[in-house]
């Protein structure tokens, strides 16, 4: 008898226990389901914003134009929010509700970023002047870092490759330039050989020979010796402290020579003191601003929710580091038993702000291929004589003439083998390249004449160099 109460007890105990428990891990299994798909959704609507943003510069031949480049940035941002509200179940006019579940919606380009967040606005209330906080896209920010001695004070702008833009005071002179930058030992003084390898094309040649001069002049004695190290780095703001100017302690007591350009410094070296400096400058005011963007946003919100930037993996900064990306931050949207927090990255793949070596593709009869291709060693093995050009060309774009038309630059089809056998994955490229001296070739002639051919960075070079 005694053995049955227990039992009914056991029962009576255990069951409502095990009924709370199984209705518990229910709820966190849906939550967890649920931030997946938010995951997703997230993920999709800033792949929109990606794709809008590559289809909006391909068919504008003024992209390059800062007034027309916003105008494509903010065109690619309302499109990730109409998607997101869409994914999400609440499209049209709701996308303002979704506004404020964004901090921040970062776009990286070639030589600085976008950041779409809140900020401060004036208006007029019934004769009484109010503010208030509304999504907006701020202005453009450089990849710069100040430099600052007893004897100069210049600012260095940087880009995704070898270009820079020096600008600032060298004694009582104001000096302002752009080039790309090179290894005098690589390039010959006419521009038609690089790393002893003939440059046959004419906008080829001369991006080279412009790479030369540039890069000669920031090695002459225009720059002491001193000028070239990091000696006092400044916030761009300049901000001020007790003790002067306020630094960045990243670079306290470094002295590595940034503009010495030589062998062991090779400007186009992903390992160099000169990349390394750059990719850390490049991140700090990534990370400044954003932080300051989100953070000014979780000050003034409405809603109960502790907005902060998300720590970042590094393979996250090797991807915002390297190419075009659109970045996305989504938080404090309710998610079960959780409050939603992530981001997502998606890189772009055909861009003509920027010209690398895995965006330019090679056509050999009615193909293109990337250049790890095996086909298009044997090609090049037969004689075949190979042109290279940037991956956008063999995207369809509007007619000038036709805007409801499309049409291509390139009609080849693209090679089956580069889809399926990514070489590149496991081949380091020089090693690569000092095995096949025309692919080399063929390369260094493609990498010169599309960069040559960049609006932004040619017009630059020819209104500011002469």
């Amino acid at each position: 008898m005694k053995l049955q109460n227990m039992a009914v007890i056991f029962v009576i105990i255990i069951i409502p226990i095990t009924l709370i428990l199984s209705a518990y891990i229910g709820i966190q299994i849906d939550t967890q389901i649920l931030w997946q798909n938010y995951d997703t959704k997230l993920m999709d609507a800033t792949h929109d914003a990606m794709i809008a943003f590559q289809l909006n510069t391909i068919d504008n031949d003024y992209s390059a134009n800062s007034d027309s480049l916003r105008r494509d940035i903010k065109a690619s941002i309302n499109t990730f929010f109409t998607a997101l509200a869409t994914n999400l179940g609440t499209p049209g006019a709701s996308t303002v509700y979704i506004e404020q579940y964004i901090p921040a919606v970062l776009v990286t380009l070639y030589d600085g970023y976008y950041i779409y967040s809140p900020v401060e606005t004036e208006y007029n209330n019934n004769g009484h002047i109010e503010t208030k906080y509304e999504h907006a896209l701020k202005p453009y920010i450089q990849y710069s870092m100040r430099y600052k001695e007893s004897t100069c004070d210049i600012t260095v702008n940087y880009s995704l490759d070898n270009y820079i833009t020096v600008y600032g005071y060298m004694g009582n002179e104001y000096i302002s330039r752009s080039g790309y930058l090179i290894v005098l030992n690589d390039v010959s003084t006419d521009g038609k050989n690089y790393k002893g390898t003939p440059i046959t094309n004419s906008n080829a040649i001369q991006y080279y020979k412009e790479a030369r001069k540039f890069t000669e002049w920031i090695t002459s004695n225009s720059f002491s010796g001193t000028t070239k190290k990091i000696v006092d780095v400044v916030i761009p703001q300049n901000a001020v402290k007790s003790d002067g100017i306020e630094k960045y302690n990243e670079f306290n007591g470094n002295t590595i020579k940034l503009l010495d350009i030589k062998l062991a410094n090779d400007p186009e070296d992903e390992m160099s003191d000169f990349q390394g400096h750059k990719r850390e400058v490049m991140r700090l005011s990534i990370q400044s601003n954003l932080n300051n963007a989100i953070y000014a946003y979780n000050k003034h919100t409405v809603k109960d929710v502790n907005f902060r930037m998300p720590v970042l993996t590094q393979t996250d900064w090797d991807k915002i580091l390297t190419n075009i990306n659109v970045i996305s931050f989504m938080q404090g949207m309710p998610v079960g038993t959780k409050v939603y927090s992530n981001y997502a990255i998606v890189t772009s793949t055909n861009n003509k702000q920027y010209v690398s070596t895995d965006s330019i593709y090679f056509v050999s009869k009615d193909e293109y291929h990337k250049i790890y291709c095996p086909q298009l060693k044997q090609a090049v093995d037969s004689g075949a004589t190979l042109e290279g050009y940037k991956s956008i060309d063999f995207e369809k774009r509007m007619k000038k003439d036709e805007p409801t038309q499309y049409e291509w630059l390139h009609n080849e089809k693209s090679c089956y083998t580069c889809i399926v056998n990514p070489l590149s994955l496991d081949v380091d490229l020089q090693t690569y390249l000092n095995t096949n001296g025309k692919l080399k070739q063929a390369l260094y002639n493609a990498i010169g004449k599309e960069r040559y051919n960049l609006n932004k960075t040619t017009k630059l070079l020819e209104n500011g160099n002469k």
